[in-house]
């Protein structure tokens, strides 16, 4: 088995042919780029079919990576479905508990586009099918925690990225493409109306989610290249999980932003929840227009702070310094209360998947041209001095 394989932008971006520099922009090339999927016949993930009672997930490595963990987890696998009316696929990432050989407890964020199709499946009074898929490309990756319009289908931002097709083949028990060059598929389906205790399991907010009850999946078959690898990610506030989500949600809501408001200039997830963003103002009002256009970009932001452009939002104390030196909470601050968020919010509501959402106005009043002055050493001083003249004229 392997972890860590997208642990850095800079292996990220190697493995798209494209330095790390790029990466932002390359993500945002691919989403105005989209290519679909192309069935193939050659299916190495095929090499190998279990099916009925040899399809074991006891007999894959069984990783538990914290002690408040309930079971063995799953973690680094991209989880697929189809909608039933748009015929568009969904590729997200989704803990998986192992709860038997044949039997996967899975939680899916409420109002994410998984557990929109598992409504749409439920109120047909259908299962759901879905296709697991471990060992992927990290194109494949960053695909699949796109963040943006429901009807878009991850497997295009796929192709995007790596530009060409995903190639796919269709799965064994289930009417799914898979991608034809997976490491290992699991084939299943989730029953509707059946529940089941899912977790605790250590998240990436730095807590553990404790147990509830949770749809689960019943495994139909596995199917996997001949030594497969088993590619997983460590769960938690880990380094890899947390830049595997913030490499494509980054470019995800800037991408939106400035398709609805093109003053703005960077956006940076400097931790869970929270968004800062820079924007050449242009008119008052426009950073509250920011705010309520970013929470509805993303439903996981739920603190957002907009700055002017001259402040460099990857410097996190600058940021600080701007909303203690450029905003009013009674003027610049305002709550909008009980929006739907994810429920893995250890603060939220007790048995409810809403929180209040935080927009925090940062940016010079009324405008950053007739904001107080920056102090500075003149230029022609610092031409003046020569550092010789102080530190002495042998290096050595």
């Amino acid at each position: 088995m392997v972890v860590n394989a997208c642990a850095s932008r800079s292996i990220v971006a190697a493995a798209l042919g494209f330095d790390k520099k790029e990466l932002p922009h390359k993500y945002r090339d691919a989403l105005n780029n989209l290519i679909e999927p192309q069935p193939t016949q050659d299916a190495p993930v095929h090499e190998v079919v279990l099916t009925g009672d040899e399809a074991d997930l006891l007999k894959l490595p069984q990783m538990r990576y914290h002690d408040t963990d309930g079971a063995p987890y799953i973690s680094g696998s991209i989880v697929m479905a189809r909608d039933p009316d748009t015929g568009s696929y969904s590729c997200s990432y989704n803990r998986l508990m192992i709860k038997g050989s044949r039997k996967l407890g899975i939680y899916m964020t409420p109002g994410k586009h998984l557990s929109q199709i598992y409504e749409k499946a439920e109120q047909r009074k259908q299962p759901m099918e879905l296709a697991i898929c471990l060992g992927s490309h990290p194109a494949w990756c960053m695909g699949a925690l796109f963040i943006g319009p429901y009807h878009t289908d991850e497997r295009h931002v796929m192709g995007g990225l790596m530009g060409k097709p995903l190639d796919v083949v269709r799965g064994k028990t289930i009417d799914l493409d898979v991608p034809a060059l997976s490491e290992i598929i699991i084939e299943g389906e989730v029953a509707p109306f059946e529940r089941e205790e899912e977790g605790p399991y250590g998240e990436f907010t730095g807590y553990s989610a404790g147990q509830v009850k949770r749809p689960f999946i019943k495994v139909k078959a596995i199917t996997h290249r001949k030594g497969a690898i088993f590619q997983d990610v460590c769960g938690g506030p880990h380094r890899e999980l947390l830049l595997m989500s913030t490499i494509p949600m980054e470019p995800s809501i800037l991408d939106y932003l400035q398709k609805n408001i093109p003053a703005v200039q960077s956006v940076r997830c400097p931790a869970p929840f929270t968004l800062f963003v820079a924007i050449k103002k242009a008119r008052d009002g426009q950073a509250k227009q920011v705010l309520l256009t970013a929470f509805a970009a993303d439903m996981q932001v739920k603190h957002c702070v907009v700055v002017d452009d001259d402040i460099d939002i990857t410097n996190t104390q600058a940021v600080i310094q701007a909303i203690a030196t450029r905003s009013q909470a009674s003027r610049d601050l305002f709550i909008v209360p009980g929006v739907s968020h994810d429920e893995l919010d250890p603060s939220r509501q007790e048995g409810k998947p809403i929180s209040d959402k935080v927009g925090v106005d940062a940016t010079a009043k009324p405008s950053l041209e007739i904001f107080a002055a920056k102090p500075k050493v003149p230029e022609e001083v610092m031409e003046r001095i020569k550092l010789e003249d102080f530190v002495g004229g042998d290096s050595e």
